[in-house]
């Protein structure tokens, strides 16, 4: 749907029920039907608007998300990480961490769900942690060159798995743990 004045209040009430249904029903059981009903929209407006339900679950998450963004500089990499990775487990302890774990869930067996989430959770985010790796190179804090794909899918592994096997919590304690044990050591490595 091409965001214009008259329907920002529209796009919306859509997102935010999109995330309430899949809070409520899960991926494979919300239905664009559902979503025109709680939305109160017509069911044109959503099938005119999103060609599919993968569709609809990326614009809510942009609509909730945001594209890119240029990280947090605090002046070294480990504020850089404690911020981002502080940010990434609130959003996982609340409702929406619900929501990401069955998506990810449903997208093990739906290549389309898949793709988009991997657009929107990888793709968009990613150049994120390219600026947050450069930044610690020019302070000399890793070698120049360092991946930034290795600590994007660490990052998100060790907090999803985390949130899938409800073994802990997502708190102070696992995010410096992760920074301290993994992430600066490997990083440091190149």
């Amino acid at each position: 749907m091409p965001i214009t004045t008259g329907n920002l209040e529209r796009r919306a009430a859509i997102c935010d029920a999109v995330f309430e249904l899949l809070g409520e029903v899960g991926y494979d059981r919300m239905t664009m039907d559902a979503v025109a009903a709680r939305a109160r929209a017509s069911k044109a407006t959503i099938y005119r608007g999103w060609p599919s339900k993968p569709d609809l679950v990326m614009e809510a998450v942009e609509h909730r998300y945001g594209g890119a963004t240029e990280p947090l500089d605090t002046g070294s990499l480990r504020g850089d990480l404690y911020a981002q990775l502080s940010a990434v487990c609130t959003a996982a302890c609340g409702a929406d961490g619900a929501v990401f774990t069955g998506l990810l869930t449903a997208a093990t067996h739906n290549a389309e769900l898949a793709e988009v989430l991997f657009r929107c959770a990888y793709e968009t985010k990613h150049s994120m942690y390219e600026s947050m790796l450069k930044r610690a190179a020019e302070r000399g804090e890793v070698p120049e060159g360092t991946s930034a794909e290795l600590l994007h899918e660490v990052l998100h592994a060790m907090v999803t798995s985390r949130r899938m096997w409800q073994n802990g919590p997502l708190d102070e304690a696992f995010v410096t743990r992760l920074i301290d044990g993994v992430l600066i050591p490997v990083l440091q490595r190149g």
